[in-house]
């Protein structure tokens, strides 16, 4: 499944959310969600800890607000062709 977030993480139950992402998912952090990919954020702390891949921000968004030298490690910029081609990978897909 494809996790597009777009809230800020300030206004987001991260438990909550979290107990909706499986192994296999993707998450995409869009609008004001890209500030949770900011390095030592604690937002997505604890599934960074138990989830190896599969963390995307779209680059324009980030770009947009000034932060695409401060994503941590384990997120992955990604274009609007990049972010096409998670959809067409996962056939389900839920907006938070």
């Amino acid at each position: 499944m494809l996790h597009l977030i777009m809230s800020s993480p300030v206004t987001l139950d991260m438990d909550y959310l979290e107990t909706f992402i499986g192994q296999t998912d993707d998450i995409l952090l869009l609008q004001d969600a890209v500030y949770a990919g900011v390095a030592n954020s604690h937002y997505f702390s604890k599934l960074i800890a138990k989830k190896q891949s599969g963390f995307y921000v779209l680059k324009e968004d980030a770009q947009a607000r000034g932060i695409t030298a401060l994503l941590g490690p384990k997120f992955q910029l990604i274009s609007y062709q990049q972010f096409v081609e998670l959809t067409v990978k996962h056939s389900k897909q839920i907006t938070w």
